[in-house]
């Protein structure tokens, strides 16, 4: 990359990138502390997952039961999809004296998708909307908008530390319900699948209950998500481990989904998508104090 500030991770460790649904990450080098470059960085993350949330309202709101709403969700994805590209076209971080617009710009754009997924969410529990969205699914997606806003305007503050506690809380809850997501979403044959998704689930719950004894009964659970962890380790190691084997499940599961050997109603670009978001949580960690 032209940036040397940054780094590019893909499925494969790689230059090479598994098209056509794979999409690179591209985060500051693992030393880095420069607000700028995480503000960057995370904001070209952040708006790409935005854009794909609301793609993926879309795809699920029939225009039958749901066209108005659907016709709102292919804007936000349009407009942050616009967003994401011209960030990404920008090459490099904003200077340090244009930090706190960029990052303002990007939260006052992402707050109305907020107002929105919460609207949703809100209609779809009430029954005033009949789409196919769970829920579960908006307050799933309004949660991680919400954590962006609050990340960015942490870095205008030139704050780019992460806390190791926030990241184990916010993504142990996250690749909890990506699990229980993937459980619904295979096809009903799928029963050894559907097993390891739910184990996996009950581990990241059981690491989410906090301590050393949280850490110890997602160990117990033994699901294929924590298979890498140590029998003695700090609390902090069976998180990490659990992150590194869920990055690890999804990797291969996309490509398993890609080449129709995983039967599922699973969008490949659904896929790609969590296994992007596991592969922050192991970033974001292994950088937390």
């Amino acid at each position: 990359m032209a940036n040397q500030r940054m780094q590019m991770y893909t499925r494969s460790g790689t230059s090479e990138i598994e098209e056509p649904f794979e999409k690179p990450v591209i985060l500051p080098s693992s030393d880095s502390k420069d607000p700028s470059s995480h503000a960057w960085a995370d904001a070209r993350f952040a708006t790409d997952i935005m854009a794909e949330h609301a793609l993926f309202f879309a795809l699920l709101m029939p225009p039958e039961l749901a066209e108005k709403e659907r016709a709102e969700a292919l804007e936000f994805a349009e407009k942050f999809g616009d967003l994401h590209r011209r960030i990404a076209a920008m090459g490099t971080p904003p200077e340090k004296g244009d930090l706190n617009r960029f990052t303002r710009d990007i939260v006052d754009d992402i707050k109305p998708f907020i107002a929105w997924k919460a609207t949703m969410g809100d209609a779809q529990r009430n029954g005033t909307l009949r789409s196919l969205v769970w829920p579960l699914f908006f307050d799933h997606t309004r949660h991680e908008a919400e954590r962006w806003t609050r990340r960015l305007e942490q870095l205008s503050g030139g704050e780019s530390e992460f806390d190791k506690k926030e990241v184990a809380a916010f993504w142990n809850n996250i690749m909890e319900e990506h699990a229980r997501f993937v459980a619904q979403l295979l096809d009903p044959d799928e029963f050894e699948l559907i097993q390891k998704a739910t184990d996996a689930s009950a581990a990241f719950r059981k690491l989410g209950s906090g301590g050393a004894s949280g850490a110890v009964s997602a160990l117990a659970a033994k699901p294929a998500t924590v298979t890498k962890a140590l029998v003695e380790f700090p609390e902090s190691s069976a998180v990490l481990s659990a992150a590194e084997s869920i990055l690890d499940f999804k990797t291969k599961t996309a490509r398993d989904i890609e080449a129709a050997r995983i039967k599922s109603i699973i969008d490949p670009r659904l896929v790609d998508h969590v296994r992007r978001e596991a592969l922050k949580f192991v970033d974001e960690f292994k950088r937390a104090v």
